[in-house]
């Protein structure tokens, strides 16, 4: 499986932010066969139709959606480049912090480090009128970089990503409680922090100064999941990219992982996956999600 770093000096100094127009680098942006990336991508889908999946989570595309993915995460685009229209957008974590000087801001916005919706929208002709406007702007900006075009991007990243967590919201009627709630940033925060440990709900509770009961009742109002079971999705993920890019063994996997022997790993991946990790690392070598 490739893995994609994002490029820092692409243009010859530092930039954490990069954007394209598809027609411009088809075989850059739309690569066969799972793969996964160490920076934040949002992918606006103005013409066209294929498929993506995230996670393994299958979304037909369309004109209009609009698909997002965290670092880390596994996915492929399966796309008619014929005739491909739309934007994609990629930049790092920290190009928004010294910005908004705000580090949970990520895990704010509820199709970053998302575990509970499928990873898309679909928006209407109006909203994507205005993301395409802002987009340009910004392949401009990046292109023909001045002085001032740093605060202009950040801006107009800014506006986008914030209109983007109203319309996700909506489109998967996500409680409008949840909206920045600290509780909830804060929790995937540290299963992010703690992915490569073995704590369970109460551990986290007590990391979150919380009753268990009290935090499973408000994560799964917040997301429609327990606690536990979006542990043991991001587990998972955890346990795939391993098997696949940093082709470590499954023992190596279960001591890293804090799992008490390779059978029991086995076992928890089998349960939540159906395949075992062998037979599933054998059907990805074969591009396949299907």
């Amino acid at each position: 499986m490739r893995y994609f770093d994002f490029e820092d000096s692409k243009y010859g100094f530092p930039l954490a932010i990069d954007a394209h127009r598809f027609e411009d680098n088809t075989d850059l942006i739309f690569v066969s066969g799972p793969h996964t990336i160490n920076f934040f991508e949002i992918m606006f889908f103005e013409k066209g139709n294929g498929v993506a999946y995230t996670n393994e989570k299958r979304i037909e595309l369309c004109p209009g959606t609009i698909l997002f993915a965290s670092p880390n995460q596994i996915k492929q685009c399966d796309f008619d480049k014929n005739g491909v229209k739309g934007f994609h957008l990629i930049f790092k974590p920290e190009f928004l912090e010294s910005f908004f000087q705000d580090k949970t801001l990520v895990y704010k916005l509820p199709y970053f480090y998302n575990y509970s919706f499928a990873p898309y929208i679909v928006a209407m002709d109006g909203d994507f009128g205005l993301f395409k406007s802002m987009l340009s702007e910004i392949v401009f900006e990046v292109g023909a970089f001045r002085s001032d075009s740093l605060n202009m991007i950040r801006a107009l990243l800014a506006s986008i990503l914030l209109r983007l967590d109203r319309l996700f919201r909506a489109f998967h009627h996500i409680a409008s409680e949840s909206a920045n709630n600290n509780l909830l940033t804060r929790f995937k925060m540290l299963m992010e922090e703690h992915v490569n440990s073995n704590l369970n709900c109460n551990q986290y509770a007590s990391l979150l100064k919380i009753h268990r009961n009290e935090l499973n009742r408000k994560i799964k109002a917040y997301t429609g999941h327990s606690p536990i079971t979006l542990l043991q999705h991001r587990k998972i993920q955890e346990i795939k990219q391993r098997l696949l890019l940093d082709e470590q063994s499954i023992a190596q996997i279960a001591f890293e992982l804090h799992f008490s022997d390779p059978n029991n790993l086995s076992r928890f991946f089998k349960k939540l996956t159906g395949l075992s990790p062998s037979a599933y690392k054998q059907k990805m070598q074969n591009d396949s999600f299907s």
